[in-house]
């Protein structure tokens, strides 16, 4: 069980990286630059310029599936590792020792990671290849904003 929380909260980093790179991709891009790939008939071009044309509400999405991903990621991620280290602990220190310390480090460990692997690397690789990035995160991002619309509608509210 511990394993199959570990793998979701792995594929939640991952989801919240997603939504951080389309986020900053869509901030960082330059309109100028998506038209000319529109007019070349650069593939999800159009998309991005659709997106970039309702730009909040496409924001909004960012910020709702990174909302999501986060608590999702200090729901199952916390108890998981914390269930690792209590069982290394096992009875050689006090429960209540193992208990507090193994929620420490739980708390430290994946809030490291959602940090890292979540935001910073998804943030630094979207600004830096903002183009790119825009226009392979489109297509998913507008499933996610159709799935998602009447959330998204109260939040631009």
């Amino acid at each position: 069980m511990t394993v199959l929380l570990l793998l979701a909260v792995l594929v939640l980093v991952l989801l919240n990286g997603f939504f951080v790179a389309a986020e900053f991709a869509l901030v960082r891009v330059r309109r100028s630059r998506v038209e000319e790939h529109v007019e070349e008939g650069v593939k999800g071009a159009q998309l991005v310029l659709t997106q970039l044309e309702d730009l909040s509400r496409y924001l909004a999405a960012c910020q709702l599936g990174i909302t999501l991903t986060s608590l999702g990621i200090g729901f199952l991620g916390e108890p998981a590792i914390a269930r690792i280290f209590e069982d290394l602990f096992g009875d050689s220190v006090p429960h209540g020792v193992s208990l507090a310390v193994s929620l420490a480090l739980a708390y430290i460990i994946s809030t490291s990671l959602h940090i890292t692997i979540g935001e910073q690397v998804p943030k630094i690789y979207a600004i830096n290849r903002a183009e790119g990035v825009a226009r392979r995160i489109a297509r998913p991002l507008q499933w996610f904003t159709v799935a998602f619309g009447p959330f998204i509608h109260l939040l631009n509210a």
